[in-house]
């Protein structure tokens, strides 16, 4: 992968979404909805303007899982050598866990 040298800002994170969900953990939604998983590449600085506080946020190399809308694409996308990057915020996030 590519060594990523994006700023991040606020409360959103920057993920590259992996291909497959990994083999330990599976979130499932009761509505049906898709279920994407990402690793942490970019982060912000966790402050959250609405809230004038800092928020946690997840560690760098950990895996995130979020729920996608089939109609349409969760935060911004573009792609590095062929690998699909999303900027998705916090309130997005479903949890966060460690790559292994």
């Amino acid at each position: 992968m590519t060594d990523i040298q994006f700023q991040v800002y606020g409360i959103n994170l920057l993920v590259r979404l992996l291909a497959e969900a990994p083999a330990d953990v599976r979130v499932h939604c009761p509505k049906g909805s898709p279920i994407r998983y990402g690793e942490v590449v970019g982060r912000g600085d966790g402050f959250d303007e609405g809230a004038n506080a800092f928020r946690e946020m997840p560690p760098i190399r950990s895996i995130v899982a979020f729920e996608e809308n089939p109609e349409e694409v969760e935060g911004h996308y573009f792609y590095i050598g062929g690998e699909e990057h999303r900027v998705i915020r916090l309130d997005a996030v479903i949890l966060s866990f460690p790559l292994e």
